[in-house]
């Protein structure tokens, strides 16, 4: 088996405007007019990338297992930046 490498992923910083989510229950239609999204900053390495969506994960184990993993729809994209890191793996 391939041993797994991380320099085989590009590492990449997205800002995006997330959805706002309201708690279960009754709220007053004045207050729910003035929700706003919220911008969000995540960095990590691409795993995939196609033309709806980026799939995120910020850490991996030797064995190629990841975690903290996030899909951004392309949509809610505002930037993409690829970063530069060196790594001693």
């Amino acid at each position: 088996m391939a041993k797994f490498n991380i320099n085989d992923y590009k590492l990449v910083r997205i800002k995006w405007q997330d959805a706002m989510d309201s708690e279960t229950g009754w709220h007053d239609l004045k207050k729910l007019k003035l929700a706003k999204t919220e911008p969000v900053t995540s960095v990590g390495y691409v795993i995939v990338e196609n033309e709806k969506q980026y799939t995120l994960v910020s850490d991996f184990c030797s064995d190629g297992t990841s975690g903290r993993a996030i899909t951004i729809p392309k949509d809610w994209t505002q930037s993409m930046e690829s970063l530069e890191v060196k790594l001693d793996v």
